[in-house]
């Protein structure tokens, strides 16, 4: 079940919301709660994605997904103000094994989507709306999060599988365990694992460190990559063979092999491939503290 939230309806049965506008300055904040509830026996999904704004979540002991969302617009004008109400809207689903919200504002698609219609741009911006979503959920629930702008995205003590997206802002993940993946193009990565994760998994950014720790006894194979910076491990290993790319060329009769870039090292008896990248900043693979 899918449902619209617009400003104008946060006094709704299913939310609590605080509203104050200031005509000097044309600002308006808002605070909304929702309880989503799962729907099936699983595996249950929380789907979050924002345009401006960050994603906040934490593991809890209760069933069903509590959800604050705290909204901010900064208009040109009163017009514009009343325009962000309409053109701005959540949108969230409940009773179902994907359960979350989805920010989608006119002219721009949501995140993780591509541009399908309207206008390529939009001329001199008449507001800017951010929404800052914190969210308790069960610990076992998988995590599909995204922002665009101006958002930093932190989970702690989840236990799902996880695919965690940025573009401007950072990524914090702190004593969970799972396998997925973390990207981001403006920030740090830093992640720190319970348990080692049992399945592939990658952490990425383009500016920034990528810096991961895991207990002691981790057996994984690494794959790690920097242009602008250095590769770092406190833990045993032993160096893997370079990887070539699938193709080759062909100069003077001779096929000429590349390698990817990526130096590969083994931990203990190896195990799932984990795949570290960034091109402006270290990479680390650190022992988790005690």
């Amino acid at each position: 079940m899918k449902t619209a939230i617009r400003a104008a309806l946060v006094c709704a049965a299913a939310l609590a919301s605080v509203n104050t506008t200031h005509a000097e300055d044309h600002t308006e904040h808002s605070s909304m709660k929702q309880t989503l509830h799962f729907a099936g026996a699983g595996p249950h999904t929380l789907e979050l994605r924002a345009i401006t704004g960050s994603i906040r979540v934490e593991a809890s002991n209760g069933p069903d997904v509590e959800m604050v969302v705290d909204r901010t617009v900064i208009a040109d004008t009163e017009e514009a103000l009343r325009d962000a109400d309409r053109e701005v809207i959540l949108n969230t689903s409940d009773n179902a094994a994907t359960v979350g919200g989805i920010v989608r504002e006119r002219y721009q698609p949501s995140c993780g989507e591509q541009f399908h219609d309207g206008p390529w741009y939009r001329s001199e911006p008449r507001y800017e709306v951010r929404l800052d979503f914190t969210v308790r959920v069960p610990a076992d629930t998988r995590l599909q999060l995204c922002t665009i702008n101006d958002g930093k995205v932190t989970v702690k003590g989840t236990r799902g599988e996880f695919s965690v997206r940025s573009v401007n802002g950072p990524i914090t993940m702190t004593d969970i365990t799972g396998s997925g993946e973390a990207v981001t193009v403006n920030g740090p990565v830093q992640v720190s694992f319970v348990s080692a994760p049992q399945a592939a998994s990658s952490f990425k950014t383009i500016n920034g460190d990528v810096v991961v720790s895991f207990p002691d006894g981790l057996a994984a194979d690494l794959r790690m990559k920097s242009l602008n910076g250095g590769l770092y491990t406190d833990f045993d290993v032993q160096a893997l063979p370079a990887e070539a790319l699938h193709t080759a060329q062909k100069r003077g009769g001779m096929l000429i092999y590349r390698t990817s870039g990526f130096t590969a090292v083994r931990v203990g008896n190896g195990g799932p491939g984990l795949t570290l990248q960034t091109l402006n900043g270290d990479v680390r693979v650190l022992r988790r503290a005690k």
